[in-house]
């Protein structure tokens, strides 16, 4: 289980995700681009099996704002937004300044453990107990 990472939803009922400085990049991973969705969750974490078991030496994963390399030395998060110098008419755009590297394993924990609070939510029942009759 990971620690010192807070997971809520906020008013409007959007998944949020809270944790330590340097996680910055994970975090926001977690909430723009995995969302509610256990779906993504389970891809990625069939992405990290096949790296750990050998069937494969990379995996990629291209979402709504950022990119993620998975390998056997672990994962790259690196945002989809150009950094603040781009030139703007220049095709080719330079790297992000926000690249985060992570261990497969701690990725994995992260990822389980917001598989397992974006579920509860779902599991919740939105009936109140005076609704029943």
């Amino acid at each position: 289980m990971a620690r010192n990472h807070n997971f809520y939803f906020d008013k409007d009922g959007t998944p949020c995700a809270r944790g330590p400085a340097a996680e910055k990049t994970l975090m926001s991973f977690l909430e723009q681009d995995v969302q509610g969705s256990d779906h993504i969750c389970r891809d990625l974490m069939d992405d990290l099996t096949a790296i750990e078991d050998e069937s494969d030496d990379s995996r990629e994963f291209i979402g709504n704002a950022h990119r993620i390399t998975i390998r056997p030395e672990g994962v790259v998060i690196v945002s989809n937004e150009p950094a603040e110098s781009a030139d703007e008419t220049s095709q080719e755009l330079p790297p992000s300044e926000e690249t985060y590297e992570v261990g497969l394993k701690h990725f994995r924990e992260v990822l389980e453990d917001w598989e397992a609070f974006i579920l509860d939510d779902q599991l919740d029942d939105p009936l109140g107990e005076d609704d029943y009759l």
